[in-house]
């Protein structure tokens, strides 16, 4: 295995940081690098095949959303760390970077309030009818009542799937509209002001169901035809999560026989989609391009965290926000 380089003259051991995010510039992440004396490269990549050879030479990789396996973590004999610009890390397999001595951090809690905002923006949407009044007028249509009957927010049920600090978040700003939240989580304690209920019960009470969950790419969908069947006629369900969690094929008919109110996705699977899907011009679906995450703030601060806890790793110090702990660790 290849060593660091020596600098300096206290001969401080200088790594190879490499960027790879093809949705950062590598600006900021490289003032952090650079900074800290270590040298930055930046090689933006799309796919396994064009990741494998960018990680070659690194000790510390900054990753967007390509999938990293086992087999591409193996191939990089020097990577000590691999962070991720995402709070989610289901696209890199944890047990293999554990098992290698690889540290994997994600980006912490950089983008709750943003994701916690869009979820509201949605279930506002939704609840207002904002997507139909849009296409009435689009006609010429210029009735307050076109799109139908709408009843107050005040006192409609928020059902949380997930109580997390997105979750947590969400269940705040939905109270501060006087809405009823419930919500469930078998791994988080109580949460102020969110009754605390079943699965099943929440799909039966609740008016709009909103996902905050790690994704599950190997389980099978949360919501599939049968949960469907159980909740609420009518009911709306929000995604900000992860696609995995929905099948889009049952939520396609239960949308077609009314049992499904509408859906509100910010996520979709593959992102960008491949081609325009019929679900994007239907009048009860709203889908945002995978935004929720996006601010000037979120933007700046999930580029400054991946590079400082490279940086942090590099040091020798350990990172404040590893998602695994290896017992043996490269460096």
């Amino acid at each position: 295995m290849r060593t660091a380089l020596m600098g300096g003259p206290n001969r401080n051991p200088v790594y190879r940081i490499v960027c790879t995010d093809e949705t950062s510039d590598g600006e900021i992440e490289r003032r952090i690098v650079e900074g800290a004396g270590h040298l930055f490269f930046y090689r933006p990549c799309q796919t396994a095949e064009e990741l494998e050879p960018a990680g070659k030479d690194a000790d510390a990789l900054l990753v967007g959303s390509v999938r990293v396996d086992g087999e591409l973590l193996r191939e990089w004999e020097r990577l000590k760390v691999l962070c991720s610009y995402s709070t989610g890390v289901d696209h890199i397999d944890l047990a293999a970077a554990t098992a290698l001595g690889i540290w994997v951090c994600n980006a912490g809690d950089y983008c709750s309030e943003e994701v916690a905002d869009h979820t509201m923006a949605l279930i506002l949407a939704a609840w207002r009818h904002l997507i139909p009044f849009r296409e009435d007028i689009r006609r010429g249509i210029w009735r307050y009542d076109s799109a139908g009957a709408i009843l107050p927010l005040q006192g409609a049920v928020l059902g949380l799937v997930g109580l997390g600090r997105i979750g947590r978040r969400v269940a705040q700003r939905a109270q501060a509209f006087g809405m009823r939240v419930i919500g469930y989580d078998p791994y988080v304690s109580d949460v102020p002001g969110v009754e605390r209920v079943p699965f099943e019960e929440l799909l039966a009470r609740s008016d709009i169901v909103s996902l905050h969950l790690p994704g599950r790419p190997e389980e099978p969908a949360l919501l599939d035809a049968a949960a469907f069947s159980r909740m609420k006629e009518g009911a709306w369900v929000v995604n900000v999560s992860r696609p995995s969690l929905i099948d889009l094929e049952a939520a396609r008919a239960a949308l077609a026989t009314g049992r499904l109110g509408g859906l509100a996705l910010d996520v979709w699977d593959p992102e960008p989609p491949l081609a325009p899907d019929p679900l994007f011009e239907h009048p009860r679906v709203l889908v945002t391009p995978h935004a929720g995450w996006f601010s000037i703030r979120s933007n700046a601060l999930v580029r400054e965290r991946v590079a400082q806890e490279a940086v942090r790793v590099l040091a020798g110090e350990l990172p404040h926000y590893a998602v695994n702990r290896p017992p043996e660790p490269r460096l």
